[in-house]
């Protein structure tokens, strides 16, 4: 079976203590958000392969210079007691709104995410997307109170034997990534 193509959407509340333009200088500086990845272990800079990247029509001319890392993860398999190790080579391109990510993992699994501040509702809800709610964690504003969040639009190819896996975790990861680097600029600039 070859690979397909699935969309997925995930999103957090950004609470109103928290300027919108503090959480796109996160997104461009690529740092929080690969720190702030759940499963990651370690990352470092690694050069641009231009050659495999000039034909992808996700980096557009609206982006500043392409940058490249090598991220490392462990992907739970069995609850949190055991993890496959991944390697990820990933290459970020940031904009206006945030910063794109292409993501080419092992097994011809890639994924082309695009990290966005949006006004509420500006982006349409993905199929079975569930509503995001402001998390404990912060505890600042309420629901109501919300005019902008955190967005992730993600198109994710792989085979359709490990589809079911790769979403599963997807899903579960990125909520959390995008929470943390929220989290994170609202701890820092308090």
């Amino acid at each position: 079976m070859g690979p397909r193509k699935t969309s997925t959407t995930t999103r957090v509340p950004i609470p109103p203590n928290v300027p919108p333009e503090a959480v796109i200088s996160a997104l461009q500086a690529h740092i929080p958000l690969l720190s702030a990845q759940p499963y990651m272990v370690k990352f470092e800079p690694r050069a641009v392969p231009v050659e495999d990247l000039v034909h992808d029509p996700f980096f557009r001319a609206d982006g500043l210079p392409l940058q490249g890392f090598l991220f490392q993860e462990k992907v739970p398999v069995i609850g949190s007691l055991v993890g496959i190790p991944v390697v990820v080579p990933c290459v970020f391109q940031s904009f206006a709104a945030g910063t794109r990510c292409r993501a080419d993992a092992r097994g011809g699994v890639t994924i082309w995410s695009s990290y966005e501040v949006r006004r509420k509702g500006e982006v349409p809800r993905g199929p079975g997307e569930k509503e995001a709610r402001i998390g404990k964690g912060n505890g600042k504003g309420q629901d109501a109170d919300v005019e902008w969040e955190l967005v992730e639009v993600a198109v994710i190819e792989c085979c359709s034997l490990v589809k079911v896996f790769i979403m599963h975790h997807f899903a579960l990861a990125h909520q959390e990534l995008l929470q943390r680097v929220v989290d994170d600029v609202a701890r820092r600039i308090s």
